[in-house]
């Protein structure tokens, strides 16, 4: 049993004294966990940033955005990359302001609040992350597809039928979104569910 357990016991057998002081404590130490759980959300998308900037860095270093540039894919990378940070630092700058929200909170009421713009701002960056990722690789495809013979001579060379390997383009794509969102339900759905779990406590304190 935790301490914040062992507190609510104590003024749930305190009858005879109005728990002014106890709920102060409880409340208090559900701040300080829901702080710190929104506070490694912002440092959590903080390194996802620095990771994917780092990453977009050493391809393009590497020369592999070459072919883009052949493909006239090139302004498509361009704008779709601004797009892609743009998204990045919009939900770093929420999750901050969520966490100096929650930081700064003095009811248990507001601090509710809080807590569900939190959930929420995460699930909006989950989804959104992954419709966009989803959404450009699929143009890419399509406009490999129909505007240029990549595929076409791709499957020439492999003697492999031209829509297998589209199929097979979009069944790696699926898979690779698939266990994005299962390394994003871990990292962000263990934070959200402890999140959760303050929502109830608080719930209990305000009836």
């Amino acid at each position: 049993m935790d301490e914040l357990e062992l507190l609510k016991k104590d003024w749930k057998n305190r009858d005879s004294e109005l728990p002014k002081l106890s709920y102060n404590e409880i409340y208090k130490m559900i701040l300080k966990k829901s702080s710190s759980i929104v506070k490694w959300i912002f440092l959590i998308s903080v390194i996802e940033f620095v990771l994917w900037s780092s990453i977009d860095i050493m391809v393009r270093l590497s020369g592999e955005y070459d072919d883009l540039e052949i493909l006239g894919l090139e302004n498509f990378s361009v704008i779709s990359t601004i797009l892609s940070y743009g998204i990045l630092i919009y939900f770093i700058v929420r999750f901050y302001i969520n966490y100096k929200n929650i930081k700064t909170t003095d009811s248990a009421s507001v601090l509710m609040k809080n807590i569900l713009n939190t959930r929420k701002t995460v699930k909006q960056y989950v989804w959104v992350n992954i419709s966009f990722l989803s959404l450009t690789t699929l143009v890419v495809i399509m406009y490999m597809t129909f505007y240029t013979d990549t595929y076409e001579a791709q499957s020439a060379d492999q003697n492999i039928p031209l829509y297998v390997v589209i199929i097979t383009s979009v069944l790696v794509l699926a898979v690779f979104i698939g266990l994005l969102a299962l390394l994003y339900r871990v990292v962000y759905g263990i934070l959200t569910r402890r999140l959760k779990k303050n929502y109830q406590e608080l719930q209990k304190l305000e009836v």
